[in-house]
């Protein structure tokens, strides 16, 4: 049976009342997303919908439902909508507003054209100025969360390991944390406790992957990119983005004290930065979008590669296994049950 064949198969076995499951299109760590009919309504949606295997913590079935109701609190034109939330049978399910474009992940990929990274940043700061405004954190900011209306407006989504802002649970024990490692701000990373900082961090390393095609920090492995984001020097971006340098300094902070003080405040900075670095990149690179196909003479396209000392840094790492050896085991574990496979 090909893989088609099985989909489908398996799209025809999912009953959820009010919704006709058309097809797969996303699929993470726990759960799959389907394009679907809401059946009342007549429209498009996407369905979220988790299978637990039967010796699943229910802990993390409840964790599902709260991510519907955190964003179904949240309306803000670059936040997805939840339309419904609830459990059948053994599917726990979630309704959301279908968007039917490229995730920004997949769109960096394929190094398509994109509008002035900016824009894209301002609207995903303002998404998370407001969560933060109504006391959650995200954790998870990074492109794959990141998708696009038909006119071309960033939105935020995935809301699925947020936290309010308030909390004082087990999950923010040191020691244990949630996340993907590659976007992880340092204090995330050690189980710190976290404010809206840290998602503005998340924001940089996403910031920098738009304008260069790769992420500022990979390690070896998932410790050896934690490390490197606690220790390792902010790179320096190619020539041609040069101009936004500073913006990534201050996304990049290790110490969230010399971070953007908020969300607002990023947005502040970038209204009054964007129509400068524009200008000047359109100089550089002839074209004020991403990944230009053309460049000026004697300027190269470069992809930055970690300098000698910083891959020193990641060989070095093995010689710290016994300080975190309880913080991987924690994270290796959670990040595999988490991670998305878009």
């Amino acid at each position: 049976m090909s893989i088609s064949e099985e989909q489908a198969k398996e799209v025809s076995s999912l009953k959820i009342p009010g919704y006709k499951i058309q097809r797969m299109i996303g699929q993470g760590g726990m759960a799959k997303v389907y394009l679907a009919i809401q059946e009342s309504l007549d429209r498009k949606i996407a369905l979220k919908i988790m299978t637990p295997p039967l010796d699943i913590d229910h802990s993390l079935c409840e964790r599902f439902l709260k991510e519907g109701k955190i964003v179904a609190q949240l309306s803000h034109p670059s936040i997805v909508t939840v339309y419904d939330v609830g459990c059948f049978g053994n599917y726990y399910y979630m309704a959301m507003e279908y968007l039917g474009g490229a995730n920004l992940k997949q769109r960096i990929q394929q190094q398509a054209p994109l509008a002035c990274p900016l824009k894209i940043i301002r609207q995903v700061a303002s998404a998370l100025g407001y969560a933060h405004a109504h006391g959650f954190v995200h954790r998870d900011v990074k492109p794959a969360n990141i998708l696009f209306k038909e006119d071309g407006t960033a939105v935020l989504t995935d809301f699925g390991i947020a936290k309010p802002l308030t909390a004082h649970t087990q999950l923010t024990a040191v020691g244990f944390c949630v996340g993907t490692p590659e976007y992880m701000s340092p204090e995330q990373a050690t189980g710190k406790k976290l404010d809206g900082r840290s998602d503005l961090y998340s924001l940089g390393v996403v910031f920098y992957e738009m304008l260069t095609g790769q992420k500022p920090f990979i390690g070896e492995d998932a410790i050896a990119t934690i490390l490197m984001h606690a220790q390792s020097p902010i790179p320096s971006l190619p020539s041609q983005f040069a101009t936004y340098q500073p913006l990534v300094e201050r996304l990049l902070a290790k110490d969230p004290n010399d971070r953007f003080e908020d969300a607002g405040a990023l947005i502040t900075f970038v209204d009054h930065f964007s129509g400068l670095a524009e200008r000047e990149v359109v100089q550089k690179t002839g074209t004020s979008r991403l990944f230009p196909t053309q460049v000026m003479a004697g300027e190269t396209r470069v992809f930055i590669e970690p300098s000698p000392e910083k891959k020193s840094l990641i060989h070095r790492t093995r010689r710290w296994t016994m300080g975190i050896g309880l913080l991987a085991v924690v994270f290796v574990g959670t990040y595999l049950f988490f991670s998305p496979r878009l």
